[in-house]
């Protein structure tokens, strides 16, 4: 091709451009919304977020509700422009009064997750019910995280179960693995680990990450599935648990208010004995000591667990934080970052130093509703004490 072909191409791209122009009186709402949404896209054009909001702004401006919706997203998350999240809101609100199942839940995702200390969870309750009631799975499973945890709801199991169920049937990747977790913790439902870990394995089939690596932990402690540690190593891999960086270096973390301790037969015996008495600080201790041996059998592990959970709901910062660890980390337990980072706020508000690296850490690894869903839970927990 001659370089003049060429430059003809590129003029004939570059006409294209002056498309993007009109006047808004030469122009539909319609035809605004689809010229940002191939702005946004990057079809056929440039991507570019910044003109995207302009073209759903002219939209929006036209009264398109899907424009409104759009246009809501970028001003909440700061797209193309600055951040605005009660005009986010008021756009969302008005998107979604229109019935729309998909604004409604966007608009109630919103509500929930909004980072300006003003999330509504009462409000997102209603607007993903209206979602939910229309069959919109997404929906459904968060209003699930709303029930089981009792944010902005009374908390109801079984509820959160119901909504689990239908979206998890019908394959949705985190209503599986959300219900999942429940029969791993036995909330509502009898503990069982066979259930959890073919939910797991449902959710991770389709790329879940976080489901990937709760079922590597299920192969690696013979949680409903045979032990393996070959295929948990595979699972952990895929699910993205690579190594240990520095925020978990210092973990399992010891209490350094308490005298390092001598590990002799009568000592650990008598340790054994006031834990098992229900001595917060001896459970913390023999948990610890089993936690900080380079390997450990599985059922060492559940038991380190036990002790170390039963600690850490007595109130106990250090035992806090190493449940927040082994969450994070999926160490004998199911990855869960939202109850990792529950256990790490509660430690850090009791000023245990070696929960707040992790804490700040974890909260990179997660996403805003998420960090939301774990503070509400940890105001309820600290509530209960």
């Amino acid at each position: 091709m001659s370089r003049l072909a060429v430059i003809a191409l590129i003029g004939c791209v570059s006409l294209s451009a002056p498309a993007l122009a009109q006047s808004d009186a030469a122009i539909s709402a319609q035809t605004a919304y689809e010229m940002a949404a191939r702005l946004e896209a990057g079809d056929g054009v440039l991507q570019n977020y910044a003109k995207a909001r302009e073209w759903f702004e002219k939209s929006a401006q036209m009264g398109l509700p899907a424009a409104k919706n759009a246009l809501a997203r970028y001003l909440f998350d700061g797209l193309g422009g600055p951040q605005d999240i009660p005009r986010a809101l008021t756009l969302f609100a008005a998107a979604a009064q229109t019935g729309q199942a998909a604004f409604q839940y966007e608009y109630a995702t919103a509500l929930e997750t909004r980072g300006d200390g003003r999330a509504d969870p009462a409000l997102a309750a209603e607007f993903y019910t209206k979602a939910a009631d229309q069959g919109h799975l997404d929906a459904m499973a968060s209003l699930g995280v709303l029930y089981q945890n009792g944010i902005g709801v009374t908390k109801d199991l079984d509820r959160a179960r119901t909504l689990y169920e239908g979206p998890a049937a019908q394959g949705n990747a985190r209503a599986q693995n959300n219900l999942g977790l429940l029969y791993v913790r036995g909330e509502g439902v009898e503990q069982d680990y066979g259930k959890a870990a073919a939910l797991f394995a449902a959710a991770a089939e389709q790329g879940l990450k976080v489901a990937m690596t709760n079922l590597g932990v299920m192969y690696e402690n013979g949680f409903g599935v045979p032990l393996d540690e070959a295929r948990s190593a595979e699972l952990y891999r895929l699910g993205g648990r690579g190594n240990e960086d520095a925020a978990t270096s210092d973990f399992p973390a010891y209490d350094d208010r308490l005298l390092p301790l001598q590990v002799t037969d009568e000592s650990t015996r008598a340790l054994m004995r006031s834990a098992a008495g229900g001595d917060p600080v001896a459970q913390f201790q023999l948990a610890w000591l089993i936690l900080s041996q380079p390997q450990t059998t599985p059922d060492q592990t559940r038991q380190a667990v036990s002790m170390m959970m039963a600690s850490a709901n007595s109130g106990y910062a250090p035992a806090m934080a190493n449940m927040g660890w082994l969450y994070a980390s999926g160490r004998g337990v199911p990855q869960d970052y939202v109850l990792a980072q529950m256990w790490l706020v509660l430690a850090s508000s009791s000023g245990f130093d070696p929960a707040r690296s992790l804490n700040a850490d974890l909260s990179r690894r997660m996403t805003s509703d998420q960090i939301s869903e774990a503070q509400a839970m940890a105001a309820v927990k600290r509530g209960q004490k």
